[in-house]
């Protein structure tokens, strides 16, 4: 394995934690065995997510929390109690960017490699935290669905 795919193992792998573990920390009852998720709720997420591995759901105080893989994109979904969708977080790689934002990202930062997708969404907006590299540096571009881009963190990468 090559040190820029461990890189991208390690940080897919980073976020996946990262994903899980932010619900667990929250978590109010961690038993898989003793979550009740409705019928209504099961339906609807088998319904819209047919293709999803991997799934563990998450009950809290206020909400269920669903993680799972699709295809090559972890996901974590929150709904209300009354299994309504609240949020979404999905990590993935440049290939499922919308054609929209793909294209703006690849002309500005055509010097610049994508090592990974954060996409959050609720009720209100989507968007976009991308990962980006060169030689020298990490950057986050932050992406609206229209594909209005600025750099929101720059770091020097270590000699």
């Amino acid at each position: 394995m090559t040190p820029r795919n461990l890189i991208k193992s390690f940080f897919v792998a980073c976020c996946f934690l990262a994903m899980t573990a932010g619900s667990y920390a929250a978590t109010t009852n961690t038993n898989p065995s003793t979550t009740i998720i409705s019928d209504k709720l099961l339906q609807a997420f088998k319904q819209t997510f047919p293709d999803a591995r991997e799934v563990k759901w998450i009950e809290q105080a206020d909400r269920y929390t669903v993680n799972f893989k699709q295809g090559d994109i972890l996901t974590k979904v929150e709904y209300d109690r009354d299994g309504n969708f609240l949020n979404s977080l999905r990590y993935y790689s440049e290939k499922n960017l919308p054609v929209n934002i793909l294209c703006r990202l690849q002309k500005k930062y055509a010097d610049k490699t994508v090592f990974g997708v954060t996409e959050m969404t609720n009720d209100s907006s989507v968007e976009y935290f991308i990962k980006l590299e060169d030689a020298k540096y990490w950057l986050t571009v932050h992406s609206d669905a229209e594909g209005n881009m600025r750099v929101i963190e720059k770091y020097r990468k270590a000699d």
